[in-house]
């Protein structure tokens, strides 16, 4: 049974070097929300015209416009499924993702919340930004925006998940292996 896995934290919190990682070993396919919307803008698309000024923003994208991104996963998915980095945000994208999941005979796999103090994960947005020059990484107000959608809805979250049984905290301000050890024990 293929699996959805995913990963969350603060901006700059290693998701998408855990997810990497993890993609790479054994058989998944890495599904990064932040590249698949950038992709999406830079198509020229409607869907990308649509989800452009919440991008810009740093502010969440609407459900409605979320599902036409996640859609058709099956055909996406490595042999293993999916790991998704920065996917789902709010409680409602993970009820969505769930209900995906039971439509496809998906297993929900644990979700990992990597940990990261808001000062730790500024720095490493901004020396992000001097290699990538990505638009939500360099404008302020985008910034500050991720920071306070992080803050107001990863309580709701985090308790959903815990609830379910599928959190795994994981300190993200260790070294990369140590972080991804500590992963692995999990999976």
């Amino acid at each position: 049974m293929k699996k959805i896995i995913t990963f969350y934290g603060q901006p700059g919190c290693g998701k998408s070097t855990q997810a990497e990682i993890l993609a790479e070993k054994y058989g998944f396919m890495k599904f990064g929300m932040g590249e698949r919307l950038r992709d999406e803008i830079d198509s020229g698309s409607s869907l990308g015209q649509q989800i452009k000024p919440y991008v810009d923003e740093g502010i969440l994208i609407p459900d409605d416009l979320m599902i036409k991104i996640i859609k058709n996963i099956d055909q996406k998915a490595g042999q293993s499924g999916i790991i998704f980095d920065g996917f789902p945000r709010i409680v409602s994208q993970a009820k969505m993702l769930a209900k995906i999941a039971l439509e496809l005979n998906w297993e929900i796999g644990n979700f990992f919340y990597l940990r990261l103090r808001p000062e730790q994960a500024l720095k490493r947005i901004e020396a992000r930004a001097q290699l990538s020059g990505r638009g939500d990484d360099v404008s302020p107000k985008a910034i500050h925006n991720r920071f306070l959608v992080f803050e107001r809805e990863s309580t709701p979250l985090l308790e959903y998940y815990r609830s379910a049984g599928k959190l795994i905290e994981v300190d993200a301000s260790l070294k990369i292996e140590e972080v991804n050890t500590e992963i692995k024990k999990n999976l």
